[in-house]
């Protein structure tokens, strides 16, 4: 399950931008051939006993960039969308990280 070593390194990103600060939610961007069920439960595991475990966890799912192989069109999608001008395959030139840091909020102090 190498989704666990990438949710251990966005953790890892995690604490080093907010410090100690206790952060009340975060928002993790995938790409889409990402599971996010099985990226929420290794945020679990890598997070129980941290200022982390407590916060909500939301997956969002980005798109790729592809570029169509037949008209030249650059497209958001999957690795299967057709092009949306002509219908052509598409080659992914920009993709999506599979786990990333998207957002996050700090727990506001009582």
């Amino acid at each position: 399950m190498h989704e666990r070593a990438l949710v251990s390194k966005t953790a890892i990103e995690l604490a080093s931008v907010t410090g100690l600060d206790r952060v009340s939610h975060v928002t993790l961007a995938l790409s889409p051939e990402t599971d996010a069920a099985v990226v929420e439960e290794a945020w679990r595991a890598v997070t129980s006993g941290t200022p982390v475990a407590t916060a909500t966890l939301t997956c969002v799912t980005r798109d790729h960039v592809l570029q169509c192989l037949e008209c030249g069109v650059e497209y958001v999608g999957d690795k299967l969308s057709s092009c949306h001008s002509c219908g052509g395959n598409g080659l992914i030139v920009g993709p999506t990280p599979e786990v990333a840091l998207h957002d996050w909020v700090i727990e506001e102090a009582l």
